[in-house]
């Protein structure tokens, strides 16, 4: 009893007194002299300099359980958190069971338990072994949302992860003792069908953000199949790590096959006939939701043409594809015709699906006759997929915020936009956290931290207008503003920095930037839409017309060509194939055409992008300015020219505009009157059925 209130009083008030007490650390001793002779020990050496409290426990001579009613009330009374740590308490038995025996200790770690057992979620596994290119994916994303995490379902096959709910000990390299202990653990408690699991071997990762180890990734020597039950028997394994040795609880999870693919790929015909530059090759566009098959290509066994009405006798030469790709060219023995019509037989192309490949319906199409004045119909973007964040780190010197500069740290606050917010990707390159003194600050006063939030302006100010602080103190201003709370999680680096690190405040510092990552990355993809088929297209003047609107706050602000937009993106330059690529931090845009070439005719150009360090991207309502066309080499007169195809001189098949537009319009090749592609105002719409990536 003495011990206890000697244990409250040097944590809860003496502290001053004697120097720094360990709050989350105990010793158990038997009494004199066993307490004396740790005395040393329990002073300084056991946890880096702080002060041990010792329990007396009075242990019998035979070694029952004796844990005193005022010990076990003490350990019960130890909080779950001290501020916002977590509090894991540890327990040092000095002397040996001899001194102290397993049923004391295992007494007082029942008593001191702050929080119940380790629960683990059973969710889908990772094959750890490296592909033959070296990498390692991760392929524990069963459900296809992106990230692998405790809610992926376990699929069929060898692997099984399990997500702790707490950190657990690194298992290290295969052999190891650390790996040797996990792997028995884990064989003791894993079951397949209410029997013992044949594990092989473990490993251990992050999970949810952590930087300790809550992921366990099991390999079984047994393949699972749809409806096995994967289960983690209740234990008093202790599983957490060594300052947190908690029991494990029950789970349970059951194998559930991967949804079934039903969906035929897509085949679709394209004919152009009467071109200026009279062409002789259907198009047959395919697609599939899970990809095309990559053994069989399209054979003209599979095909078969019919002449049109009036036509003459033609007949398929030859068919060009590549397996697995989604274009194929069909030749035929003459220039097509207005109702040439190209037939494709059913089961012509398979798709991935497994272990049975769905096949494509029979389809046919007709040779179109060539279209005149193709217009820029619609520009279409997709939602933004925001796939990184930004981060800030508070610097460890120079400013008022220097947390761990008296040891020598380095910065140990983080600021990580959220994805929810209008921070989030790429947009979050564009936000400032600020630190600021105030002018009249006084260290003596009470603590007075002030956090604001300018949306406008993109600013984060932290403002430290009195008193001493810690680590856990900045953290709790900066989440007590909704503003801020909204936007931002703010957390310690490294992780396991404690909360109460003292803010060494340096000299006064005025409007001192957190050091931005500039890491924010955001995929998009636009789609523009012709209202005439199209053989060729010059990415590099439309994209600047369809981004110079969104490259400055002010929208449209600059000169709609290709100087301007390269200004926006500090540098960047618009390469052939429609690639803008920065030359400098803080600005630039990555996006190209997919397909890169153009090969066939078609209606949609579709453009997609990873945002390297735009902070300002295309927004719905955006205006595009175009002007359709080049004739003969002469850019139409107004605005700076898109190409939204090729004179004929220039390409040598597919559907081209007419070169001829000085005569009288009524020669073999004329088909397209320049001046009805003029140019034109078209906004950026938002459309569903326009996807970030495309599947």
């Amino acid at each position: 009893a003495v011990s206890v209130e000697l244990a409250k009083l040097a944590n809860n008030g003496c502290n001053d007194d004697l120097g720094l007490v360990s709050a989350d650390r105990v010793a158990l001793v038997r009494g004199n002299p066993d307490g004396v002779v740790a005395a040393p020990a329990l002073a300084s050496s056991l946890t880096g300099g702080f002060m041990v409290t010792p329990l007396v426990v009075n242990e019998p001579m035979n070694g029952a359980n004796s844990l005193p009613a005022s010990v076990r009330d003490y350990l019960a009374a130890t909080p779950k958190n001290i501020g916002a740590d977590k509090l894991n308490l540890g327990i040092v038995a000095i002397g040996g069971t001899a001194a102290v025996s397993e049923a004391t200790m295992d007494a007082a770690i029942e008593a001191a338990a702050s929080s119940g057992a380790l629960t683990v979620t059973i969710a889908g596994g990772d094959n750890p072994t490296a592909l033959a290119d070296g990498s390692n994916p991760d392929e524990g994303d069963t459900n296809g949302d992106g990230v692998a995490n405790s809610e992926d379902p376990v699929r069929p096959g060898m692997f099984v992860s399990l997500y702790f709910s707490d950190d657990v000990p690194d298992a290290g390299a295969a052999g190891d003792a650390a790996n040797n202990a996990l792997l028995a653990k884990v064989r003791d408690v894993l079951e397949i069908n209410g029997t013992t699991a044949q594990v092989t071997a473990v490993s251990t990762s992050g999970a949810g953000g952590s930087c300790q180890p809550r992921r366990v990734k099991v390999t079984l020597g047994q393949s699972l199949r749809p409806g096995d039950t994967v289960s983690v028997a209740a234990s008093p394994h202790k599983f957490g790590t060594a300052a947190d040795q908690r029991t494990l609880a029950a789970a349970t999870a059951t194998v559930q096959a991967a949804p079934a693919d039903r969906t035929r790929p897509t085949v679709r015909v394209i004919g152009i006939a009467g071109a200026a530059s009279p062409l002789s090759t259907f198009t047959v566009r395919m697609s599939d939701n899970k990809g095309l098959g990559a053994t069989t290509a399209l054979a003209q066994t599979e095909l078969r043409f019919v002449k049109g009405p009036g036509a003459p006798d033609g007949t398929i030469t030859g068919v060009t594809h590549t397996a697995g790709e989604g274009s194929a060219t069909v030749t035929i023995s003459r220039p097509l015709e207005v109702g040439d019509r190209l037939i494709v037989n059913p089961g012509a192309i398979e798709d991935n699906a497994a272990p049975t490949a769905n096949v494509s319906a029979g389809t046919s199409g007709v040779a179109i006759k060539a279209q005149a004045s193709p217009r820029i119909n619609s520009i279409l973007m997709s939602e933004l997929k925001h796939s990184v964040h930004n981060a800030w780190e508070i610097p460890s010197a120079g400013n008022p915020f220097g947390a761990g500069v008296a040891t020598g740290g380095t910065a140990a606050v983080r600021i990580n936009a959220k994805g929810d917010g209008d921070a989030a990707g790429a947009a979050g390159n564009d936000w400032d956290i600020l630190l600021d003194t105030a002018s009249g600050y006084d260290a003596a006063k009470p603590l007075d931290i002030d956090v604001r939030v300018d949306t406008r302006g993109k600013r984060v100010t932290v403002r430290w207008v009195n008193g001493k602080g810690t680590v856990g103190d900045l953290l709790a201003a900066l989440r007590a503003n909704s503003g801020f709370d909204a936007r931002f999680n703010a957390g310690v680096l490294p992780c396991a920095a404690p909360l109460s690190t003292p803010l060494v405040h340096a000299a006064a510092s005025r409007n001192v930037l957190a050091t931005s990552a500039d890491a924010g990355r955001t995929q998009f993809a636009i789609e523009v839409r012709f209202g005439a088929y199209i053989s060729a297209v010059t990415d590099a003047e439309l994209l600047v017309d369809l981004l110079a609107a969104a490259a400055t706050p002010a929208r449209s602000a600059l000169t709609n060509d290709a100087s301007g937009i390269q200004a926006a993106v500090a540098g960047g330059t618009v390469a052939a194939d429609g690639t803008i690529s920065a030359a400098a931090a803080g600005g630039g845009l990555a996006i190209a055409r997919t397909p890169t070439t153009l090969t066939a005719p078609a209606t949609t150009v579709r453009y997609e992008g990873t945002t390297a360090l735009m902070k300002n991207l295309p927004m719905a309502r955006d205006l595009v300015r175009t002007a359709a066309g080049t004739a003969g080499g002469t850019a139409v007169t107004g605005p700076p020219a898109i190409a939204a195809f090729d004179p004929v001189a220039a390409v040598a098949t597919g559907y081209a505009a007419d070169a001829n537009t000085g005569d009288d319009n009524t020669g073999a090749q004329d088909k397209v009157d320049e001046n009805l592609n003029a140019s034109s105002q078209v906004r950026i719409a938002v459309s569903s059925s326009v996807k970030a990536r495309n599947p």
